[in-house]
């Protein structure tokens, strides 16, 4: 037979493929990319949360900030027009500077003074309310001390402190908080007649006694009463038992001195009392 003696093209070399490797490298680094921004993004959002709940003053730099960047109008949401991006940065520069502050404040101890500093003494308003004096008052006749421990030491002193209940609000005390253990006793600073002998919303079980030329004396907070509205007590005798009653943070006595009606510092009468 015949062959073909027409000579034929050479045969082109197949084309090589991409090396799947490199199509491998190329989409890991991608995807390495792609979770770091998420991450970065993640930490931001927790960032603000926290920010925003703990009330943080970086919390309205970077609400400005999110505003300015979002003014701008762009053909798409996340386009470089919109300054997201660097909006992103600058909110992961703020929060890394606001965590190493609340870090720094967190890491130093907890001193006494730094305490003080931390809630600002209330100066000491003019003049005392309606009903109070800021005076100091000493009956005609000698008082016995209330309970039986003379040096059981005062809780709260007499005139302007700072609230027990509501913080950063000025209150007038209107007495003095003795020390006392539930269940101690009481007893009638003076000879007279029990006006009051029941209860009260803020000073709980308590006892308001008549004495001679318009003085009265008033113990609150009290557990139990042994005596009643008329009865006539004197110097000394057992009224009832300290306790916790109405608005209190713990176990006490408040002792009040009254002249026609207005409530004096008993400091000076208690600290001479039998």
């Amino acid at each position: 037979m015949w062959e073909d003696a027409t000579p034929k093209p050479p045969q082109e070399k197949a084309s090589r493929p991409p090396t799947p490797h490199a199509k491998a490298s190329a989409g890991s680094e991608a995807n390495l990319v792609l979770w770091a921004q998420l991450f970065l993004c993640g930490l931001i959002l927790v960032g603000v949360y926290a920010a925003k709940t703990m009330n943080l003053p970086v919390m309205t730099t970077l609400r400005g900030a999110f505003s300015t960047a979002m003014q701008a109008q762009g053909p798409q949401f996340f386009s470089e027009e919109r300054g997201l991006v660097k909006f992103t940065q600058e909110t992961a520069r703020m929060l890394q500077q606001a965590a190493q502050e609340v870090a720094v404040e967190l890491g130093q101890a907890a001193t006494p003074e730094r305490a003080r500093r931390a809630r600002p003494v209330r100066k000491q308003p003019q003049p005392a309310p309606a009903g109070s004096s800021l005076e100091s008052y000493l009956p005609d006749f000698d008082l016995v001390f209330p309970l039986a421990n003379h040096n059981c030491g005062w809780n709260s002193e007499y005139g302007w402190r700072e609230d027990p209940f509501e913080e950063d609000e000025a209150d007038f005390h209107t007495g003095i908080d003795l020390a006392a253990v539930q269940g101690a006793a009481v007893y009638a600073a003076a000879d007279g007649v029990v006006r009051v002998a029941g209860t009260h919303s803020s000073y709980g079980n308590y006892i308001r006694i008549l004495h001679h030329n318009g003085d009265e004396t008033l113990y609150a907070h009290m557990q139990y009463l042994f005596v009643r509205s008329g009865q006539s007590v004197h110097a000394g005798q057992l009224l009832g038992t300290a306790g916790q009653t109405g608005n209190v943070t713990g176990p006490h006595l408040h002792f009040e001195l009254l002249h026609e009606g207005v409530r004096y510092d008993p400091q000076q009468a208690l600290s001479q009392a039998a």
